[in-house]
């Protein structure tokens, strides 16, 4: 049996890869990370398991509550294609396959967010953004793609609750993250490059 795959009508997509066109049901590994952000839980380690079960024929389906730039680049850079479907507001349907090359997709513009310089070091916060926005901001700012000056070796940013889900993705980087005032109004992170080695 063949499974189909339907766009969400009105909403204009990119052309469907080759690869997802014509697939079994029997080569979907299947996993909706919906409920274990729900639960507050970090999905990457399940996410990362799941990609070591993979044969080259198996297509990993994730459903989630938004696009996973993050983690499309993550997978994209182990040499996986991704194909993300937006099937309603808050239900986003990401395939992966691996593949020998894959172009990493391009971060999305984010909203406007506060943005000073303290002390010579550059503050943002990003407080009022929703998910995975906080993140791509931060690793834009890693990747100098965010329009700003040189940042050198740190810059801090104001999050709401701890950035469990950016950790892997700095570590990924040479990067990492030190919590450095945490009260009330959320938390102030430093971003900071790691020594080399």
């Amino acid at each position: 049996m063949e499974l189909t795959l339907v766009e969400k009508p009105g909403k204009e997509q990119t052309t469907m890869p080759d690869w997802l066109c014509g697939i079994l049901p029997e080569q979907i590994i299947a996993l909706d990370v919906r409920p274990i952000l729900a639960a507050d839980i970090d999905p990457l380690a399940e996410i990362l398991s799941q990609v070591k079960k993979m044969s080259p024929e198996a297509i990993l389906s994730i459903e989630a509550p938004f696009d996973p730039v993050p983690l499309r680049r993550l997978l994209a850079g182990k040499g996986y294609d991704n194909y993300a479907l937006q099937r309603s507001g808050q239900h986003w349907q990401i395939y992966f396959k691996k593949h020998d090359v894959q172009k990493m997709p391009d971060f999305p513009d984010l909203p406007d967010f506060p943005v000073l310089w303290r002390g010579g070091i550059l503050e943002m916060d990003l407080r009022k953004l929703t998910p995975p926005d906080p993140i791509i901001a931060v690793l834009k700012m890693i990747e100098g793609t965010a329009g700003f000056r040189e940042i050198g070796e740190a810059f801090t940013v104001w999050l709401n609750r701890d950035p469990v889900y950016l950790y892997p993705e700095l570590a990924g980087r040479q990067w990492h993250a030190e919590i450095i005032r945490k009260d009330g109004d959320g938390l102030l992170v430093k971003i900071v490059k790691d020594e080399p080695v």
